[in-house]
Parts: C-alpha cells; structure tokens; sequence
C-alpha cells in the first residue's frame, strides 16, 4: 500500500466533501462515492468498497452551483485498513479532462 505525505503530492488538496458518481472505464455500471478531499489532480474517495491500484474510472461530480465535471481516472492507491481517525478509500488521479472542466474546477478550487 502507497501513502503519500502532503509534502510528495504535486496538487494541493482541500478537505472538501464533494459526491462522485463513477462507472468503470466502458462506462458500465454505476457506482457512488464521497471525497474527503479533492484537488485539480485527484481525490481520495471514501469506501468500503474498493478497487485495485491501476483500475481506470469515468467519474461525474458537481461545482459551482451544480456545474458537472467530468474526468476519467485510475486508482492511484488504496487504504484497505484505514487507522484512526481514518477513512477506508482509494486516492484517484485524474488522467484526463476536458479543458473546460478543468478551469471550472481550478476556479472552483481557488474561491
């Protein structure tokens, strides 16, 4: 299990609870997540249910007064026996973006 510090991550983080909406990489399925974090590179995405480092995502998520981003992702790492105080999740990197989406979140993150 990798777990990065706060100093080895190249995107700072808010703790912000955001809900995500996700469907494998064919766009099947449909599963629902809550973020405890989130930043223009990823987020952490807390659950029970989890998935495997490597695995690809499409993710939806609403800003900015229901303004829908949407990214595809991969599971950067997973917290499988979370300590306390913490929550059992996956960090997800976002692989890509529409430029729109992107600005929108940079704003988002920033006000």
């Amino acid at each position: 299990m990798l777990i990065m510090s706060a100093d080895q991550r190249r995107f700072e983080r808010k703790s912000l609870s955001v809900q995500f909406h996700a469907r494998d990489a064919q766009g099947v399925g449909q599963l629902f997540f809550e973020s405890a974090d989130l930043s223009t590179g990823g987020t952490f995405l807390k659950s029970d249910l989890l998935l495997e480092s490597g695995e690809s995502l499409s993710l939806e998520f609403q800003v900015l007064q229901g303004r829908v981003i949407r990214a595809q992702a991969r599971v950067a790492w997973v917290r499988r026996f979370p300590g306390p105080n913490e929550s059992a999740g996956m960090g997800v990197e976002f692989t890509s973006m529409p430029d729109t989406d992107q600005e929108a979140l940079e704003t988002f993150l920033t006000a």
